[in-house]
């Protein structure tokens, strides 16, 4: 391990550091920073090492990247709610939730080097995921913002959606390894659009009536958009056939205009959108003062602390971005997009250096995944489009959202050891195999 590698995993570590000893001076908590700070910096540091000793070949700055933003999120989630009563312990439950991520990961790095395997068990994973799914519509599933997405195990509540996405992901990028060929040839048109056979269309078409139906049953829009598009994307890059990505948007265009006609939550969430003015202290509140808080952080930020973003209903979840752009300013919200790009960029390199079908769109799906879903909660937050509720990767407060990243870093690190090994001119051994 070479001080050059290790270099962005102390930068990443020093940023979140920083972070910490500022708050000692902007809250009236001495040791609880330094606490958290010693807790998240060993627990981040030790899987670093870990997994530069298992995976010596995988990329290096996937685990610094994720340091930066899982610190940089604890961080802001400790300054917005250590002063709030009640909300005390958010900050240490997203802690035990990093920690449960980092073993996840570490459980993948160890068990699932040879990766390919979860392809002879795609058809029992798609399975799996719709299980996941319906689990929301059983007696443990509750309803929360109009939105049918948790499901409720006593000591535990988490989104079933965030681990069935992995498990579609890796669904798909199996099948569409075995039927690229077929599904890129033709033998019928709809509507002028090119289609191949309908046995080998089906499993696909089949999914995205599932999306559909999760979209008009759960009425969430942002966890239905990446269920929906991530396939789509994954289905153009194995065929290349453009007429998917046109007939598969004209479906979900239907289903989100059929689900914004039916259901009253959705209508109010386009018309805030649209127009937050005319319910200033109602439905347009949170767009509001969202995009208040991020005007006032200007170029540098009001400061660490400084903000006013407690004003902000959920903050620590869907509006943890305008907390970051009001006291890190455009300069701080800058650099943390930025990271999601490098992480998408090195997804993307990760897919394109990988040595099969099978490992390129599987990593090309996850990257897509963490990408959109970057891309449509800070879209949310800024107005850009309605808002979906989803978390932002790393950052926002949630277990599912957190465990989730970290399962999705650790497969695109064990793709990265093999095709990282294959330049090197390095045999695969032991689970790598």
């Amino acid at each position: 391990m070479t001080q050059r590698a290790t270099m962005p995993m102390i930068l990443a570590l020093l940023v979140t550091t920083m972070g910490f000893a500022t708050l000692i001076f902007v809250q009236e908590a001495a040791s609880p920073p330094l606490i958290y700070g010693a807790y998240y910096a060993g627990t981040l540091f030790a899987l670093y090492l870990g997994v530069r000793i298992l995976l010596p070949h995988s990329d290096v700055l996937l685990l610094p990247i994720v340091t930066m933003l899982t610190g940089l999120g604890l961080v802001t989630i400790f300054r917005l709610t250590y002063e709030i009563e009640g909300f005390q312990s958010l900050a240490t439950t997203q802690a035990i939730w990093i920690l449960v991520g980092s073993g996840a990961m570490f459980f993948v790095v160890i068990f699932f080097r040879n990766y390919t395997r979860l392809f002879n068990y795609k058809y029992l994973l798609v399975i799996a995921a719709f299980a996941l799914i319906l689990m929301t519509f059983s007696p443990l599933g509750y309803e929360v913002n109009g939105a049918r997405l948790w499901v409720d195990l006593g000591p535990v509540n988490f989104q079933p959606s965030e681990f069935a996405r992995i498990a579609l992901t890796i669904f798909f990028a199996g099948y569409l390894a075995d039927k690229r060929e077929v599904m890129a040839a033709t033998s019928r048109t709809f509507m002028g659009i090119q289609l191949p056979a309908i046995k080998y269309f089906g499993p696909v078409a089949l999914v995205w009536a599932g999306s559909l139906g999760l979209l008009i049953f759960e009425k969430d829009l942002g966890s239905s958009l990446l269920f929906f598009a991530v396939p789509l994307l994954m289905l153009y890059v194995a065929t290349g056939r453009i007429a998917y990505v046109i007939l598969g948007s004209l479906l979900f265009a239907f289903g989100a205009l059929f689900t914004y006609l039916l259901f009253d939550h959705v209508q109010v969430r386009v018309e805030s959108w649209l127009d937050p003015w005319k319910d200033p202290n109602g439905t347009g509140f949170q767009i509001l003062q969202s995009i208040f808080n991020i005007a006032d952080g200007g170029l540098i930020g009001t400061g660490l602390g400084a903000g006013f973003s407690q004003t902000i209903p959920e903050v620590h979840t869907d509006f943890i971005f305008s907390t970051i752009a009001s006291e890190l300013g455009l300069v701080g919200g800058t650099v943390v997009l930025l990271a999601f790009l490098t992480f998408t960029y090195r997804g993307t390199k990760i897919a394109m250096l990988a040595g099969d079908d099978g490992s390129k769109l599987l990593a090309f799906g996850l990257t897509a995944t963490f990408a959109l879903q970057t891309l449509v909660i800070i879209g949310g937050v800024t107005k850009a489009i309605p808002l979906t509720g989803i978390t932002l990767p790393f950052v926002s407060y949630g277990g599912s959202s957190v465990v989730g990243s970290f399962i999705l870093t650790g497969l695109l690190l064990v793709i990265s050891e093999r095709s990282g090994r294959r330049e090197a001119g390095k045999p695969l051994t032991g689970r790598a195999r």
